[in-house]
């Protein structure tokens, strides 16, 4: 069972987040260790199972009952109601349960004993912490990210010989090295903020260079949550400097925030996504200076013809709000999908700052892009998204612009991705008979999908448009043959009989109603249901 929801590298991961705080020469957690694999070897765990992205399980401490969780991917909400400083042995008993399942009990404890990690790191006195400190608090940015470096340096080789960093690599880089980095900001909340920022980029950059050694492991589509939450604490952090000091950092700190802003774009080739967004969330927040921009724009056109710079480019250009050359950039990888998902940044904002001029003439190209994607590209869900997501800006535009002569002919260009948004068009303006006619066009294969709410609205406002979904539904159900759907059936009838009484058409519903009849005159059950609901006339129907 726990072979179907697990996996060895799974395996290794919880190991990596209970024993990475845990040292073998330390003789309580090597005690701690040993009572948990105890209480595995003795049998005490059981009703182990995977619910939700998590493990859970029962193990039992003498005459007590514990209940330890080890979460798949949020390692840090780890838990037991025993309430022991984490890990505790039951937690370690339930991980040795599930490394039963692929026979890695045995490897995991020995690797654990004889894993470098056991190294007590170097600990530095006080006046040594306070001088690191003091780098930046000086005011020397450069020194920091120096620093940054022999640390990284440390710690590569530190992990060189742990079992971990083959199997999982992007977790302990995040909660031990960042995390490393992070307990030694300085104080003053302006320095410690800047601090942050530059940890954050440098162990991003670094994390991308890991995730591209180790491609063959992690799948590009899907970034580790670690590299997601980088990319929320920097765009954070930037806006908290940006509403501290306006903007304005010193040149000191900018001209190093620039370089490790331009590596990180530049230097690497999977996860652009947070790569990129990072640099725009920097450049928009603190970096957002005309002579400054200008400059970079200089300095990354004078490379190679390069994607990534040509991105960075059009950014600085996008903040200049010179958009006729960004624009110009863009249309050279307008066929590229990652173009389109950064295309999306520039339009929340522009909407969201209400500078809808911009945003009209915004609006054109993605909308190119987009008809191209839901042409050729391979993933619905991503063409239900941007179509989602254009759409929503493009009624936004035109309701503000007061512009909204071509909606209809946008809706109509994007069905089937546009449904939602036409169908209430539709409604709204009161297009009941055209309403219906989209609902034939999309559903007439599979009629159960028509909204029913919608159904009923039009229904009661105009009954002689209903009148073909009704007919259509009546056939459909009877074809499905069995009483339940018979009844479905007849329920649809009844409508028809209400709405052609309130037209005035009783001759053609007494035709329907007997061809209806006469045509399925061998479905017993049919015919039972009509009598039911008083359809027919059962004197009729027996001569």
């Amino acid at each position: 069972m726990l072979q179907r929801d697990l996996n060895k590298d799974i395996i290794y991961e919880l190991s990596y987040s209970l024993f990475s705080k845990l040292s073998p020469q330390n003789s309580r957690d090597a005690e701690l260790v040993e009572a948990g694999l105890q209480l595995y070897r003795l049998g005490q765990v059981y009703n182990v199972s995977v619910r939700e992205g998590r493990l859970v399980g029962v193990v039992e401490e003498g005459d007590q009952i514990h209940l330890p969780i080890l979460h798949i991917e949020n390692h840090d909400q780890n838990g037991c109601d025993c309430y022991e400083a984490p890990p505790c042995q039951h937690q370690i008993a339930l991980l040795c349960y599930a490394a039963a399942s692929f026979s890695l009990v045995g490897d995991i404890m020995r690797k654990f004993k004889q894993s470098s990690l056991k190294k007590i790191p170097n600990i530095m006195t006080g006046r040594q912490l306070l001088d690191q400190m003091n780098l930046f608090e000086q005011d020397l940015p450069r020194e920091t990210v120096a620093l940054f470096e022999q640390k990284y340096k440390e710690y590569i080789e530190q992990q060189r010989t742990s079992f971990y960093q083959d199997v999982y690599f992007v977790y302990p880089l995040y909660e031990r090295f960042y995390h490393g980095l992070l307990n030694q900001q300085p104080r003053q909340e302006k320095e410690k903020l800047q601090y942050q920022l530059l940890a954050s980029i440098f162990t991003m950059n670094k994390m991308v260079g890991q995730i591209e050694i180790q491609s063959t492991v992690y799948d590009n589509a899907h970034l580790p949550r670690e590299m997601t939450m980088l990319e929320n604490q920097i765009e954070a952090v930037s806006r908290q400097l940006h509403n501290l000091t306006g903007g304005s950092v010193s040149t000191q700190y900018e001209e190093v925030l620039r370089e490790q802003l331009q590596a990180l774009l530049l230097e690497r080739n999977l996860c652009l996504i947070p790569r990129y967004n990072s640099f725009r969330h920097v450049y928009k927040e603190l970096l957002n200076n005309p002579k400054i921009l200008y400059k970079d724009l200089e300095t990354l056109s004078k490379g190679e013809d390069n994607y990534y710079a040509d991105l960075g480019r059009a950014h600085l250009y996008f903040l200049l709000k010179e958009d006729e050359a960004m624009l110009s950039i863009i249309k050279q990888y307008s066929i590229n999908e990652r173009t389109l998902y950064s295309f999306t940044y520039w339009i929340e904002g522009l909407r969201k700052n209400n500078e809808t001029d911009r945003l009209t003439a915004f609006l054109p190209f993605y909308y190119e892009m987009l008809l191209y994607f839901l042409k050729n590209g391979d993933d619905e869900y991503a063409k239900t998204t941007f179509a989602k997501h254009f759409l929503t800006n493009y009624e936004y535009n035109s309701f503000y612009t007061n512009q909204t002569a071509g909606l209809e002919v946008v809706y109509q260009t994007l069905l089937p991705y546009s449904v939602t948004q036409y169908t209430d068009y539709l409604i709204h303006n009161r297009e009941y008979k055209r309403w219906a006619e989209l609902q034939m066009y999309l559903y007439s294969y599979n009629p159960d999908y028509i909204d029913k709410h919608d159904l009923q609205e039009v229904h009661k406002h105009s009954p002689q448009s209903v009148l073909p979904i009704y007919h259509h539904l009546v056939l459909y159900y009877i074809e499905l043959k069995g009483r339940v759907n018979y009844k479905i059936a007849v329920r649809y009838l009844k409508k028809l009989r209400t709405n052609y009484k309130k037209l005035k058409r009783i001759n053609e519903w007494e035709d329907y109603i007997q061809y209806i009849e006469a045509q399925f005159i061998r479905l017993r059950a049919l015919q039972e249901e009509l009598k039911k609901g008083k359809l027919v006339n059962e004197a009729t129907s027996k001569s």
